[in-house]
């Protein structure tokens, strides 16, 4: 799998070094007639596969948003210990993944305006609703995070006496709270919420947010014309209701107008 990975960045590496010296990368996007995006597809309900077809909010976010920028989405999943490697590789054009815009990926990337507005939020089992209230039940208890994510960054400054357990996606770190490997897992408030639902309540969230979390598509250092007109197509979407629409599809509230 890694193998497989690392040829697809090299491929990529080697179609940036044929492009034409000083070539704008919105231009050739047009020219490609279409923008690639990264999703994990493991991150429901915001990217997912379902019977074989990818399907999300973030999906038909993307979807969306290059019908602005008059061009197809042709989304690729990745992994998110890969997906920022792969876009700074160039093996993808943009990230839309619940990207958070640390003040770290600033210095490596750029952000757009944000498209949805949440935070984190610690879940558990059901029957120890009662023992986690706020981050300071965290300590000395086993917490599940996705390895190289704000979550695990916000972790370890914040709760440094939790036993901190690395996930590489989502299921499995679902599935390790279920089984009892970990006490607490803290994740996106939103798909915290959704999957309380698809577990009928056995896994419940617990406490109030611990952080505000922004979500941005995330693109190259360097491209502005690019950034600039992805932030003009979500200022569209925003005022024309389809964020709004999207969000009450797959959430069934808002999440995509900034909170009082």
């Amino acid at each position: 799998m890694r193998t497989a990975w690392l040829l697809r960045v090299l491929g990529a590496i080697i179609l940036l070094a044929q492009l034409p010296a000083g070539a704008d990368p919105l231009s050739r996007i047009r020219r490609a007639g279409a923008l690639v995006i990264g999703v994990e597809g493991t991150f429901p309900p915001y990217s997912q596969w379902t019977r074989g077809r990818l399907e999300g909010f973030e999906v038909d976010f993307g979807r969306a948003l290059t019908r602005q920028l008059g061009v197809q989405a042709r989304f690729q999943t990745i992994g998110w210990s890969h997906m920022l490697d792969s876009l700074a590789s160039g093996q993808v054009d943009a990230v839309i993944n619940q990207v958070v815009a640390t003040p770290e990926r600033r210095q490596r990337f750029d952000f757009s305006i944000p498209y949805t507005y949440s935070g984190m939020q610690m879940v558990v089992r059901k029957e120890d609703l009662m023992r986690f209230r706020g981050a300071e039940d965290m300590r000395g208890a086993h917490v599940g995070v996705g390895a190289g994510t704000n979550y695990e960054q916000w972790l370890r400054a914040n709760v440094p006496q939790a036993h901190i357990h690395l996930y590489h996606d989502d299921m499995t770190k679902y599935d390790g709270l279920r089984r009892g490997e970990v006490d607490a897992i803290v994740i996106n408030r939103l798909a915290a919420f959704n999957l309380m639902l698809k577990t009928s309540g056995d896994l419940v969230a617990a406490g109030h947010v611990l952080a505000r979390e922004d979500a941005c598509v995330t693109v190259r250092k360097g491209d502005p014309a690019l950034l600039s007109e992805i932030n003009r197509a979500i200022g569209h979407l925003q005022r024309d209701g389809t964020l709004l629409e999207l969000s009450r599809k797959w959430f069934k509230a808002d999440i995509v107008n900034r909170p009082d």
